[in-house]
């Protein structure tokens, strides 16, 4: 499992938008030299300043400190995405990630795939299945007895 500061400096490492670490640093209120510091795992005396983690997270879009730190503390991070009405196709596609989460850990099992890709894969499903489950939460479902159905 990769260290906290390996996930900050890969996050910061991946950012690739605007005019890059100097936009990133200014959304952070830090100075562009301490931003180069934290995207350098082996320096152990840079060290980010929590205050600063919910900007670097939405200035990026890349949650995977988040997921760190639940991991790290035995829980399980489930982004709840945007809700559609459930169609066929999206039923298949719910089903198929459900078979792609089974396939992975049997690959886990059989030594072909690694713990980590395996934990991906039943995160991307239960993602899909929280939104599954807002999904049927705010829709109304018709009766029974209604006709035109």
């Amino acid at each position: 499992m990769k260290t906290f500061d390996q996930v900050v400096a890969l996050t910061i490492r991946r950012y690739r938008s605007g005019e890059g670490l100097e936009e990133l640093a200014d959304a952070l209120g830090i100075k562009q030299g301490m931003l180069y510091r934290l995207s350098n795992p082996l320096d152990e005396d840079a060290r980010i300043n929590s205050k600063h983690l919910i900007p670097l997270m939405e200035k990026t879009r890349d949650y995977s400190i988040l997921r760190h730190l639940a991991s790290r503390l035995g829980f399980l991070l489930v982004r709840i995405p945007r809700v559609r009405m459930a169609r066929v196709a999206e039923l298949a596609e719910y089903q198929a990630s459900q078979a792609a989460a089974t396939k992975a850990v049997g690959g886990f099992y059989l030594g072909t795939k690694s713990a980590e890709e395996a934990l991906e894969a039943i995160r991307q499903e239960m993602e899909r299945a929280a939104g599954f489950r807002k999904a049927i939460e705010t829709h109304a479902q018709p009766s029974l007895f209604e006709e035109g159905e």
